[in-house]
């Protein structure tokens, strides 16, 4: 497993944007979102914005 943590200097500022981002997430490192913890699409990506800490993992 690799992992990959990031501090967001210039989050999302808009929904259409944090939408973007978080679909880029979801295609490069689908398990961080889907599987571990289930968190749903429209919920992840309404968090983006309020975020301190990114972090993905993949197998």
């Amino acid at each position: 497993m690799s992992c990959s943590s990031r501090l967001p200097t210039r989050p999302p500022r808009t929904a259409a944007h944090a939408d973007l981002l978080a679909l880029e997430h979801v295609l490069s490192t689908a398990d961080n979102i889907v599987d571990d913890p289930p968190t749903p699409f429209p919920e992840y990506a309404v968090s983006l914005p309020q975020r301190t800490h990114w972090s993905f993992w993949w197998d």
